[in-house]
């Protein structure tokens, strides 16, 4: 499966590539998002994240979990709408921005991205960890404003878990607790500063569950961003 998918996945582009992938409507250019859905994600935001669950770190998103965003993240996991990842790495170097803006820290320090870890029959079945791909798009993104920044899968799941959808906070919370571990020489701590990055906050307990993690291997997080919150403060 994890061999077929990216063929898959590309094809699924060039069927879709004359459709915007926020709000559907007909590209003409061939352009992954139409002006409007592009706008999203470049103007909106960025907003404060909302969470409900203790020990989520300061977090920031780029706009608001409801469609076209929505839609455009959906997409592009889902159903191989990879050209939509430069896009959304933009819109996700926004936020990580503002989250080393809100916690005060210099814009010199190099910047580590640190990626949520998909669970591993999640990348089985998309053939490919699509949230640290987008990772190294906001890394990237960053790099060209002149921040250095690198994507460093530091964390990995230490057991199963469930989906997260569907679930209330409390069962979000109880789902993932001790569910991560920092990898072995992932991230010296002194070398830079540290920014979790995710699609999509919603209670904030796989973000809480993240710092944990690398806090007790000795490396501080800076804070946290997403492209998309469920609750926001504007």
């Amino acid at each position: 499966m994890a061999l077929v998918r990216p063929l898959w996945a590309a094809l699924l582009d060039l069927a879709a590539e004359r459709d915007c992938g926020g709000c559907g409507r007909p590209q003409p250019s061939g352009a992954p998002l139409c002006a409007s859905c592009a706008g999203l994600l470049a103007v909106s935001g960025p907003w404060r994240a909302l969470a409900s669950v203790p020990g989520a770190p300061r977090t920031y998103a780029v706009a608001r979990y409801e469609d076209p965003v929505r839609t455009m993240l959906i997409v592009y996991k889902e159903r191989g709408r990879c050209d939509l990842r430069r896009a959304l790495g933009r819109g996700l170097a926004r936020a990580v921005a503002a989250a080393v803006d809100g916690a005060g820290a210099r814009s010199s320090s190099p910047l580590a991205l640190v990626p949520m870890p998909s669970r591993p029959r999640v990348v089985r079945e998309r053939g490919e960890d699509t949230t640290a791909r987008l990772a190294r798009a906001a890394a990237r993104t960053l790099r060209e404003a002149g921040v250095p920044a690198r994507a460093v899968p530091a964390l990995r799941h230490s057991r199963a878990v469930l989906d997260q959808a569907g679930l209330t906070r409390e069962q979000r919370r109880a789902n993932v607790a001790g569910a991560l571990r920092a990898r072995r020489g992932g991230l010296a701590a002194a070398a830079c500063d540290v920014v979790l990055v995710d699609d999509i906050s919603t209670s904030g307990a796989s973000l809480a569950e993240a710092a944990r993690a690398l806090r007790v291997a000795g490396v501080p997080v800076l804070g946290a961003a997403t492209i998309a919150a469920a609750r926001v403060r504007a």
